[in-house]
């Protein structure tokens, strides 16, 4: 495997007069290989405690985001068009520090690749964050599903019912038998070759608008065409089980969370950890 393209502390590379010149507030994608790497090795850093509970914190700014996609729904709003306003939660979390596996596993990819993380790292950053975003899931879940409901004592409606109703769809693969269970694997490569190129764009700019602007793209086309997001799904199927729909936790786990994380981090890892890395190596050590 090549050398490493960043080593902490190392400079970028310089580039001489022509088409990829950066311009203004854009960053070249080799620079951009090179501080994905470089947050792959500061992900490596974080204790236990630290790096679970930025997990945890930040499950629940997509249960928001989710929340509003759907309220919007509810007041009649076409879905598609909903969906486009569902990146507000992630640019709330990626401003905070909080940690989101689905991310993670494009960035700790190309941090192997690149030689600045080891992959026990890996293993271990991709285990923590799963957890914590799970867990920070099911508790925003508990807590939306408690407070709309006035403690469980009226029927779920509004928005609820609007994110029940998508985790009943969310598992028709069951139908289909092996070929729905792959087809959601494919649901979940489709999706994280989008979202885990959030943190990747969010280095293609230098100013805190232009990474907003190039996060919002990929997020915002997931959620509106309808791809499967693990770290999502931690939130609308708790919230479904509270709500009594036709969902169990058999269903969420092995007709949609198993294979939607399988194909979670096929879609990061090979399209974005490696093969959009790769394409851009050897400009980046020039």
């Amino acid at each position: 495997m090549a050398d490493t393209l960043l080593r902490p502390g190392k400079a970028a590379p310089h580039f001489g007069a022509g088409p990829d010149v950066p311009l203004g507030d854009c960053v070249l994608p080799a620079q951009m290989g090179q501080d994905a790497a470089a947050d792959a090795f500061k992900k490596t850093g974080f204790g236990t405690a630290p790096l679970f509970l930025r997990s945890f914190l930040c499950t629940p700014f997509l249960g928001f985001a989710v929340a509003l996609t759907a309220h919007l729904t509810d007041q009649g709003m076409p879905s598609g068009s909903a969906g486009l306003f569902f990146p507000v939660g992630y640019i709330m979390l990626w401003v905070l520090g909080f940690e989101m596996v689905t991310g993670s596993f494009s960035i700790m990819a190309i941090g192997v690749c690149a030689r600045t993380v080891r992959l026990w790292a890996l293993v271990r950053n991709w285990i923590l964050t799963y957890m914590g975003n799970l867990a920070g899931g099911v508790f925003f879940a508990f807590l939306l599903w408690f407070s709309l409901t006035k403690g469980g004592n009226q029927e779920a409606s509004g928005l609820l019912s609007v994110i029940a109703h998508i985790a009943e769809k969310k598992i028709a693969y069951r139908h289909f038998g092996a070929s729905g269970w792959c087809a959601a694997v494919g649901m979940g490569i489709l999706c994280n070759w989008l979202v885990s190129l959030a943190p990747i764009l969010s280095k293609g700019a230098r100013s805190a608008a232009g990474k907003i602007i190039l996060i919002w793209l990929p997020l915002a086309t997931f959620f509106s065409v309808g791809f499967e997001h693990a770290v999502v799904n931690m939130f609308v199927f708790p919230v479904a089980l509270l709500c009594g729909a036709e969902v169990n936790f058999h269903d969420w786990w092995f007709w949609n969370q198993i294979p939607v994380t399988t194909g979670n981090i096929i879609g990061a890892v090979i399209f974005n950890g490696i093969l959009w890395y790769k394409s851009h190596e050897k400009a980046a050590k020039g």
